[in-house]
């Protein structure tokens, strides 16, 4: 291969420069046995090593999450009274596709996810649009997503009038294009073509192969019995799934391969960035057009937000205005936005309201702003309650059963402010703590202490109950 068109990665770090502590090895079951990165980061490293390696399929399956929406009212049988926050909510089934890699390929998808990374920031600079893409990047050290709320906050309520749109693509990453994806990272990447290790791993995570997770678990059940693999899987010594013999049989028949010329895998350590890569075009465009309005532009992953400034004496600009961002997106034939979930809101009078001049809020990554307050999404609090209820039930029952307090370290440190900065990591108190005391700085009273003020009165409640 031409020496001068392999992949230089940007000066990319020496072995001895990964910080191999962010490569951690989990304990699922795959394929292939867990190791650990300290024996494999020169191999993947090693650009002709990877070019040769075979990729093992993804393990498959498909969870169904219950999205909770909050309503006013009780007339359906699906909605339930969260007393404790005093707001219904019902259930809306949502499903997700999932898709995890083998040990080895986890790394891989890693090391190279973030090596495009680095060159994507680069690029991202370069060409102006470094603020616009807020997920899955790694030069954005010591932010989160209180920050980013508090920035399009910050331009909300410094307008005198604006348009507030939100918008979400469907089926963002089953829509990828690839070809698009691919003209995309070697424009990245500043190639004109991908070296053959590079175009390995795209090629691994556009033609990818997979394999059902029920087909798994009924040869696991065939070969070891249900007690058996349950006390194999808790005692940790089935280190796979099967043996390279086995597999190779195995797939004969349980293989699948994905062989559409759109849709990547969403979940692999290198389909995070891709998300931003293949939209590189598309957000130039919407920045240019936000720029000539004096407006933001930010987006997280398929889900955008843009601020539009406009006169308080021409609101029938506001539908023109709108027309023109959908515009730009009909350019970009894989993108299509999810109607259902479209919000177009009016900041006017130190209000949000609805088009049709109701008083209401924008919900931006988890936040909820209506002008005057600043208040955590209730949906977030409710699973917060939910949560830290259903573990103070078991500690309270494992408590009875042993006649000694039970539990009640873990259930404090995840749930209570006493795990506020528990070996590094916070919990959603500590999260909402920081919230609060970043939101403050801006001119509208922020309410966030006080949804989770009751909260160990409330969990200490729930272990005394019965």
């Amino acid at each position: 291969m031409d020496q001068s068109n392999r992949l230089q990665l940007h000066n990319l770090p020496s072995s001895s420069q990964i910080d191999m502590k962010r490569y951690r090895s989990k304990g699922y079951l795959h394929f292939d046995k867990r190791i650990k990165m300290e024996h494999v980061y020169q191999k993947i490293q090693d650009q002709n090593w990877v070019a040769g390696h075979a990729f093992l399929p993804f393990i498959h399956y498909k969870i169904k999450l219950n999205k909770y929406t909050v309503k006013p009212d009780v007339t359906s049988k699906d909605l339930r009274l969260c007393k404790d926050q005093k707001f219904f909510k019902f259930k809306k089934p949502k499903e997700r596709m999932i898709y995890y890699a083998s040990h080895i390929d986890s790394y891989i998808y890693k090391y190279y996810g973030e090596r495009l990374n680095d060159a994507y920031n680069e690029y991202a600079k370069q060409k102006g649009i470094n603020e616009i893409a807020i997920a899955y990047r790694n030069n954005k050290s010591g932010e989160n997503n209180i920050d980013f709320a508090k920035e399009v906050f910050k331009f909300i309520l410094q307008q005198d009038n604006a348009v507030i749109m939100a918008l979400d693509f469907t089926k963002f990453f089953d829509t990828i294009n690839h070809k698009v994806l691919k003209e995309n990272i070697k424009t990245v990447l500043g190639l004109d073509k991908l070296p053959l290790d590079f175009y390995k791993v795209f090629k691994s995570i556009t033609n990818f192969s997979y394999i059902d997770k029920a087909a798994i678990d009924e040869y696991l059940i065939s070969k070891y019995g249900e007690k058996q693999l349950k006390k194999l899987k808790k005692q940790g010594t089935l280190k796979r799934i099967m043996n390279p013999s086995e597999f190779r049989e195995f797939k004969k028949y349980r293989i699948e391969t994905h062989e559409e010329d759109y849709g990547i895998p969403q979940g692999s350590g290198m389909s995070a960035v891709c998300s931003n890569v293949h939209l590189i075009k598309f957000d130039a465009s919407l920045k240019k057009w936000a720029e000539s309005k004096s407006a933001l532009y930010r987006r997280y992953c398929d889900d955008l937000i843009i601020v539009i400034p406009f006169a308080k004496d021409n609101k029938t600009s506001v539908n023109a205005l709108v027309d023109e961002v959908y515009e730009i997106i009909k350019e970009y034939d894989d993108l299509k936005v999810q109607e259902e979930k479209t919000e177009i809101r009016i900041y006017e009078n130190g209000r949000i309201k609805t088009l049709e001049n109701k008083l209401d809020k924008i919900d931006y990554l988890g936040f909820l702003l209506d002008g005057e307050t600043i208040k955590i999404r209730e949906k977030s609090v409710f699973k917060y309650y939910s949560r830290a209820y259903r573990k103070a039930m078991i500690s309270r029952k494992r408590t009875k059963v042993r006649g000694i307090k039970t539990y009640r370290w873990k259930l404090y440190k995840l749930y209570t402010h006493l795990g506020y900065d528990y070996k590094g990591y916070g919990n959603f108190i500590s999260y909402a703590q920081e919230a609060h005391e970043k939101m403050i700085e801006l001119p509208v009273r922020v309410l966030i202490k006080n949804q989770v003020r009751k909260h160990w009165s409330k969990i200490q409640g729930k272990l005394r109950k019965g």
